[in-house]
C-alpha cells in the first residue's frame, strides 16, 4: 500500500481529483530514509467562512510534505500566508481485509482571537479531505487492477 500512496501517477491523479484548484505534486524523492513527497493543495476562497476570507482573500494554499518509510511516516503541512501548521504521523498496519492507514494530526494556528476557529476549520477540512482521498484511493485501486 505504501507503494500506491507514494506512486507519482497516483499522486497526480489524486491531486487532480481532490487537490483543489491549484493541486500539484511539487516534488518526489527517494533516499535511504524512504520517500518524500511535497504536495500543494488548495481550499478555494468560496469554501472558506467570511471571517477567514478577510484574512486570506486568495484562499488557503497548503504545502504538505509526507515522508514515508516501510511502516508509515510523518506529515508536515504549512498554510501559505498564515501562521498555521499541521504535523502528524501515519502508520500502515496489516488487516484481514488488506491494511489500515492510521493518522494522528495536530493543527496549530497562531492567530489571536480567531486561532481556535481557524484550527477547527482546518481540522474539519482535513477530515473531509482524508475521506475524499480514501474514496479516491479505493476507486483508483479498482481501476488500476481492472
Amino acid at each position: 500500500m505504501r507503494e500506491v500512496l507514494t506512486d507519482q501517477r497516483y499522486l497526480r491523479d489524486k491531486l487532480r481529483t481532490v487537490g483543489g484548484p491549484r493541486g500539484e505534486l511539487v516534488s518526489w524523492e527517494r533516499d535511504e530514509r524512504g520517500i518524500t513527497v511535497v504536495l500543494h493543495q488548495a481550499v478555494p476562497e468560496d469554501a472558506m467562512p467570511s471571517f477567514l476570507r478577510a484574512v486570506l482573500p486568495s484562499g488557503l494554499t497548503i504545502r504538505r510534505t509526507e515522508t514515508w518509510n516501510s511502516s508509515g511516516g510523518s506529515v508536515h503541512a504549512v498554510v501559505d500566508g498564515a501562521p498555521g501548521t499541521i504535523t502528524g504521523t501515519m502508520r500502515l498496519e496489516p488487516d484481514p481485509a488488506g491494511c489500515v492507514l492510521g493518522a494522528r494530526l495536530t493543527a496549530d494556528v497562531g492567530l489571536p482571537l480567531i486561532g481556535a476557529q481557524v484550527e477547527k476549520l482546518i481540522t474539519d477540512n482535513i477530515a473531509a479531505l482524508m475521506e475524499s482521498e480514501y474514496q479516491f484511493t479505493l476507486q483508483w485501486l479498482r481501476n488500476s487492477s481492472a
